[in-house]
């Protein structure tokens, strides 16, 4: 197991969320975009940090959600690398998963690529369900597959 903590993002935890998205997620978001949805999530959003060599923290993973029509939605998730595999995004998806409780909501829902099957089987280790296909969802074209989970 990886010797890592979650908290709650801050401002400044901004550019590593930059990087690691921009590493670890096939998009064409921008870092405009990606500070955008930062924003928007901010309430709901959590990062993971381990300790790094030069005694300082080191960003691995990051979630954030919002309110969607009335339920939980999961925005974005990545977990770099080297940290995959090792209870990371478990713990990122919990702690979410958590404050959506606290605030009464009991559906998460999520978009997925579906040419994504590792993050597809992680997802529904975690018990998410697909419900239908979104065609072309993503810019590049690519269709996703909408997830859902029910809460208790």
């Amino acid at each position: 197991m990886t010797d890592f903590r979650l908290r709650k993002a801050e401002r400044s935890d901004l550019n590593s969320v930059i990087r690691l998205w921009k590493r670890n997620i096939k998009t064409v978001n921008t870092a405009a975009d990606i500070a955008e949805f930062f924003d928007a999530a901010e309430y709901y959003f959590y990062v993971a940090v381990a300790p790094g060599s030069n005694g300082k923290e080191n960003l691995i993973g990051f979630i954030g959600g919002a309110i969607r029509g009335g339920h939980g939605h999961i925005s974005g998730i990545a977990v770099d690398k080297p940290y995959r595999r090792r209870g990371v995004g478990k713990e990122l998806m919990t702690a979410l998963e958590l404050a959506f409780l606290n605030e009464s909501f009991t559906i998460i829902t999520l978009e997925v690529r579906v040419s994504n099957t590792g993050a597809i089987r992680f997802y529904e280790k975690q018990g998410y369900r697909m419900v239908y296909t979104v065609k072309g969802y993503y810019a590049d074209g690519e269709d996703a597959f909408v997830c859902k989970k029910k809460l208790r």
